[in-house]
């Protein structure tokens, strides 16, 4: 039974999650990219979306359909036999041969077998992961098991304190340990803060005072529990090199929001805190915990340049980055045919006659419907072809849609609503500036009505749907979203200014992130004595004085964003108020149409 369920059910799952997460890593990835002022949090929320679109399309039963596939795909799956088993319709099920003989045939043991085989080898690859999870799990008991608590007053009441002004509850519980380098904190359900058992020689006051503000940052941040599932999505998906993607990015950017915090108390100690992280070097992160050093050389080199950046994106605008992705990321979906395009080459059932001999057998595949078909018989009510089995399967017919140009994209600019309401919608197609409030299969419906890029108004309400060509309606509605469409451009004219400015900012952040490493590395170079300290003194002024440069034309950069951040938030907020009176405006032009008759009802089928 549980072989069953993992082959039928589980694997299926982790198969459309995978897919549809690799186009969900490709957008964070470019948003990160692209927007080098976006916060180390926000850049954490982003991938750990990653890893819940992950868990969430394993647990979630029935996805959300997608109706973008186009119609010639229908009709080349139904050539295929293999492949019409996996249409949900009548038609392809009438066309599979019948289930007694489906288990003789010759390829049913192989299939069987490899999904069986599937099944254990992610059963066997979980088992591992879980097993290497579990031996981390108990090592790191072992080092508690070995550390002793911490008896000095002054550090316990300076933890105390910290935790106290970080807003915790309780403070953690401080124990020592001969075993780690760095600090540590081990979670998530009774948290525990490991220090080095020699502190006291191998960091000073303030080093200390920064490697445990880090750790409790953590802890208000409640980064052990949200750690669990992105450890959770690469156990499921560990044969997905996307979700180790996820799940590393997502630990870096949560250490980088740590670090990014220790420096909000105090912006002047970066390269102290430098120093910090080169001293406490590269340590492997435990199993159920949190470290202060980094697991890797590269993850040490990114954090070390993530100190540079300062400047941050406003935190409204993070949270709605994050809104908009969770909203159409994370949610699990699948491709389908749009209905329009499977009904449009839907075999007709033949009329009532007496069936011609056919040499075909039951078994053999149905004929291509996207062949030249015969001559439109008299419309029935039936929708499947029927089948009689002395003379096998008969020929589907269609009767032959008139004929339209493809629906290809013909728009380049307008204004777009989506809207999954099954009540109403509206297209109103023109060349240069359209106008939506519905879905992409309403675009697609409106768009084969067109003709030479005529303008038109397509809508529906309810099950009935009608074009408007009357061109003193269709000019009342152009000019209904003409204060929509100013303001479009005006937003988009501000648009542009703002990539030009980012542009800047972003090559002036490059230089100051090679400054950065600069400083790292003269850091590196004195705390190993290849370098002596006043020659370290001076090269690092120097290098000050080139970041000072650097910041300077940073802030002045600040001030046009700022103020284009303002006129496009105003002009968003005018946006807003001239489409809900454009839409209220656009519904009673389409009463008008329907009650004087120029909208034309359109016939399905």
């Amino acid at each position: 039974m549980a072989l069953e369920f993992v082959s039928e059910i589980l694997l299926p799952r982790l198969l459309a999650a995978s897919v549809q997460s690799t186009l969900f890593v490709a957008v964070v990835w470019a948003l990160c990219k692209s927007l080098p002022r976006l916060s180390a949090s926000a850049r954490a929320g982003l991938w750990w979306l990653v890893a819940l679109q992950l868990v969430v399309g394993v647990l979630w039963s029935s996805p959300l359909a997608l109706p973008l596939l186009p119609a010639e795909v229908v009709e080349q799956a139904a050539a295929v036999p293999s492949q019409v088993t996996v249409l949900p319709t009548a038609r392809a099920i009438a066309a599979v041969p019948p289930m007694e003989n489906v288990s003789s045939a010759p390829f049913a043991p192989s299939s069987w077998s490899w999904s069986v085989a599937s099944a254990w080898l992610w059963l066997l690859g979980l088992s591992f992961m879980i097993a290497r999870t579990l031996r981390g799990y108990l090592a790191t008991r072992r080092l508690l098991r070995d550390s002793r608590a911490c008896k000095d007053r002054t550090l316990l009441h300076a933890l105390q304190l910290a935790a106290e002004a970080h807003g915790l509850r309780r403070m953690p519980h401080l124990r020592l340990s001969a075993s780690i380098d760095s600090p540590q904190l081990i979670g998530p359900w009774r948290p525990v803060l490991l220090l080095p058992a020699d502190h006291p020689h191998t960091m000073h006051a303030d080093e200390l005072d920064m490697a445990l503000t880090h750790e409790l940052v953590h802890l208000q941040r409640n980064d052990l529990w949200w750690g669990l599932l992105p450890a959770a999505a690469q156990h499921l998906f560990f044969f997905h090199p996307l979700a180790h993607l996820a799940a590393r990015e997502y630990a870096l950017a949560r250490e980088a929001a740590c670090d990014a915090a220790v420096l909000a108390g105090n912006r002047h100690c970066a390269r102290e805190y430098g120093r910090l992280l080169i001293r406490l070097g590269i340590a492997p992160r435990p199993s159920a915990g949190l470290a202060s050093a980094s697991p890797t050389f590269h993850i040490l080199k990114r954090r070390l340049a993530m100190l540079q950046n300062t400047a941050y994106t406003p935190r409204v605008v993070a949270l709605v980055i994050l809104g908009v992705v969770a909203v159409l990321g994370v949610m699990p979906y699948r491709i389908i045919a749009a209905p329009a395009a499977e009904a449009a080459t839907a075999p007709r059932a033949p009329v009532a006659t007496t069936p011609k001999p056919s040499a075909a057998p039951v078994a053999a595949p149905a004929p291509r419907v996207a062949a030249t078909p015969a001559p439109a018989p008299t419309p029935v009510a039936a929708e499947t072809p029927e089948i009689s089995p002395a003379a096998g399967i008969a020929p589907p017919r269609r009767i032959p849609a008139p004929p339209a140009p493809p629906a290809a994209a013909r728009i380049t600019r307008g204004t777009f609503h989506l809207s999954a309401s099954n009540n109403e919608g509206y297209v109103l197609l023109r060349e240069n500036n359209s106008v939506m409030n519905g879905s992409m299969e309403d675009l697609r419906k409106a768009q084969r009505l067109q003709r030479n890029g005529e303008e038109l108004l397509w809508f529906r309400r309810g099950n009935a749907e009608y074009v408007v060509r009357d061109a003193a309606t269709l000019e009342r509605f152009r000019a209904n979203y003409a204060e929509v469409a100013r303001l479009g451009e005006s937003q988009s004219a501000i648009g542009n200014r703002q990539s030009g400015i980012g542009n800047k900012q972003a090559a002036i952040g490059n230089k100051q992130a090679e400054l950065g490493m600069k400083q790292a590395e003269l850091a590196s170079r004195l705390a190993t004595g290849r370098m002596r300290e006043s020659e370290a003194d001076a090269r690092m002024a120097e290098l000050d004085r080139q970041q000072a440069v650097l910041d300077k034309q940073q802030a002045e950069l600040d001030a046009p964003m700022a103020e284009l951040d303002r006129q496009q938030a105003e002009l968003d907020r005018k946006m807003q108020a001239a489409d809900a009176r454009a839409e209220q405006r656009a519904r009673q032009l389409i009463d008008e149409a329907v009650s004087k008759g120029v909208a034309q009802p359109l016939k399905k089928g």
